[in-house]
């Protein structure tokens, strides 16, 4: 399994995470507070975008052998 890879199933893995500290701190009613899903969000967006620009990298990489 390659590296871009890893990091889409890590990716999506913590957008479920968000999704549910998202709802959880929602339910519960906590207006003042720190909501933690803004942590694992951001993270997971680093980890989408890292694992983008590796899957393109490799794309051009690719595409400059053909040539």
């Amino acid at each position: 399994m390659q590296i871009h890879q890893k990091l889409t199933f890590i990716g999506v893995i913590l957008l479920v995470v968000t999704y549910v500290i998202y709802n959880y701190h929602k339910i519960d009613g906590s207006v003042i507070g720190f909501n933690y899903a803004y942590i694992t969000g951001i993270s997971m967006l680093i980890v989408f975008i890292t694992s983008f620009v590796l899957f393109g990298k490799g794309r051009i990489k690719e595409s400059k052998s053909k040539k």
